[in-house]
């Protein structure tokens, strides 16, 4: 027997749930790529920024260092009196016992022989082959990782088991004539450098399996160890693209698993170029765990309501009994009005009552889909700028930290540097044409190794942290007051008409600092070098010299007082 045609109630169930299942299938689709996409983006974003915070605070860090020993190098105890006495040796134990960091310091006579250092290591040793030595008669020396030699057999060994690794600072010693007095070297721990990696890494997004690596400009790892001896070993342990240049996204690694991954530089700002990478990394599976729970909770609620879509058509079908043409009219007032129509109160027959109910149920429920997909989609989008908003206000933060020093709230070094060629290009610019330059204020708390030795470290930093509210309340709000370094301090004074406005500025700062009275320490003063910007500078470095000089006038003087360097002084 011949099979006829499906029935009417067959093909419009049929028809209805296969347009509601393409409905759903389409517009839940869409939305879920959407939601998907900003979460991958958002995850991408994380690990991008902990690479690059990590990056940023490492190279801060090597720079606080580099200018410690140098700062070292050039006080007066060093430079003027015997590199051979306890004193020296002392003031370096104080130092290593502030700074954990530092596994040895030690000071060499110009031929190299250790003259003193902490814990006696080394002395009456010669080190005149190493790299530091060498290198750091001549310049500030800042050198890559390498294995510890001479003071293998003499520190502890790491906890880990792991060899002694250090990152070496030195500076030479000269006496004011410029003549090579000897060298100030210090060891830094490397554990010291991976902490700060992956203590940035744990900060960032705690518990989210984000780990960090460090690697040189080669590609070698040198952090963390057990993936250093794998590759040493001649493992793969990382992406070709990883060895050969910069990443950006998913990536297969040595363990066989895809990780999630961004790359940050290590920008100089130290005199050497390390060159390091620091390479963040998340495990995709762990990365894209919201992604995928996402998308279960669309795929269920879009089976949920295909299935409620289906079963809504299969009672409208199995209830139709006008004629087909009605019922494509109705279904296009539905399409064009977005609306229930009005039917019929009294139905002339029979099959147009139960079309009328039929294509009631059918509206509604469509009506209802739309507005449930509407708010699914508004729900989602609040998803996404809220976590826009986070990364914003977690970059803020970072900025922060970047900018600003921690103990005194102060611009730090960086900024002040920023600022300072920010103001050069100003002046070089426009600075002819009305008549005003920038000038320099460099502040030193006179005695200050006193206050450290005599009241303690705390009531030290409460005197920096006094001071520069003392700096802040003296000048313009235009000024830029920042912290040089140790208990130095600087202030950018921008658009200044003559050398008197930058002289009764530091007067005012030096006079409200001798007025007051310090908790515990009583009484202090300060000595200031003023110096002002000139045409013929070629950068920001002769500025900063002449005011450096002008501090170590004011120092010599007699100190508590203020020192203005001009270009012709220095010539």
């Amino acid at each position: 027997m011949k099979k006829g045609p499906l029935s009417l109630r067959s093909q419009l169930s049929l028809v209805l749930g296969g347009l509601a299942l393409a409905i759903l299938t389409g517009v839940g689709g869409y939305l879920g790529n959407l939601a998907t996409d900003e979460l991958y983006t958002a995850q991408q974003s994380a690990v991008r920024a902990t690479a690059q915070a990590a990056a940023e605070l490492l190279a801060t860090q090597l720079r606080d260092r580099e200018r410690e020993i140098e700062l070292l190098s050039i006080a007066p105890h060093l430079v003027e009196g015997k590199l051979d006495t306890a004193a020296v040796r002392e003031g370096l134990d104080r130092r290593l016992a502030l700074h954990d960091e530092f596994a040895w310091m030690g000071v060499a006579d110009p031929d190299g022989t250790v003259l003193q250092a902490t814990g006696g290591m080394l002395t009456g040793r010669s080190v005149a082959q190493r790299e530091w030595f060498v290198a750091a008669r001549e310049r500030v020396y800042v050198g890559d990782v390498h294995e510890a030699k001479l003071l293998a057999t003499m520190l502890p060994s790491q906890p880990n088991g792991e060899p002694t690794r250090f990152i070496d600072f030195a500076a030479p010693i000269r006496d004011a004539e410029g003549r090579l007095r000897g060298v100030v070297g210090a060891h830094a721990h490397w554990r010291w450098i991976t902490g700060i990696v992956d203590g940035t890494a744990r900060r960032q997004q705690p518990g989210s399996g984000i780990d960090a690596l460090i690697l040189d400009r080669q590609g070698r790892i040198l952090y963390p160890e057990a993936m250093k001896l794998a590759q040493a070993a001649g493992e793969a342990v990382l992406p070709k693209t990883l060895v050969n240049g910069r990443i950006e996204g998913p990536q297969t690694f040595g363990d066989g698993k895809d990780y999630l991954t961004s790359e940050a530089t290590l920008q100089a700002r130290t005199n050497a170029e390390l060159g390091w990478r620091i390479v963040a990394r998340q495990p995709l599976e762990q990365a894209m765990r919201p992604v995928r729970e996402l998308r279960r909770e669309l795929v269920l609620l879009g089976l949920m309501m295909a299935t409620a879509l289906t079963l809504a058509a299969l009672l409208l079908a199995r209830r139709i009994s006008r004629p087909v043409e009605q019922l494509a009219r109705i279904a296009q007032r539905v399409e064009a009005e977005r609306r229930i129509p009005e039917f019929p109160a009294e139905p002339a027959a029979r099959e147009l009552a139960q079309l009328s109910d039929a294509m009631q149920s059918m509206a509604t429920s469509l009506l209802d889909t739309e507005q449930r997909l509407q708010k699914t989609n508004a729900t989602l989008e609040a998803q996404v700028e809220q976590r826009t908003a986070e990364l914003k206000t977690a970059n803020a933060a970072l900025e922060h930290l970047a900018t600003r020093d921690p103990l005194t709230g102060l611009h730090n070094r960086r900024s002040l540097d920023a600022r300072l060629a920010e103001a050069h290009a100003l002046d070089r610019r426009y600075g002819a044409s009305n008549g005003r330059v920038h000038g320099l204020l460099l502040v030193d708390i006179d005695h200050f190794k006193r206050v450290n030795d005599s009241y303690g470290h705390p009531a030290g930093d409460a005197v920096l942290r006094l001071v520069a509210q003392m700096l802040q309340a003296a000048v313009r709000a235009t000024d830029v007051a920042a912290r040089f370094g140790g208990e130095e301090f600087a202030v950018l004074l921008p658009e200044l008409a003559a050398p008197l406005e930058a002289v009764t500025a530091a007067e005012k700062i030096r006079a409200a600092v001798e007025a007051a009275t310090f908790p515990e320490v009583g009484k202090l003063t300060i000595s200031v070098g003023v110096s002002l910007a000139s045409p013929d500078d070629a950068d920001v470095r002769p500025l900063v010299d002449r005011a450096d000089a002008a501090l170590y006038e004011a120092k010599r003087g007699g100190r508590n007082a203020v020192v203005l360097k001009t270009v012709e002084a220095v010539a």
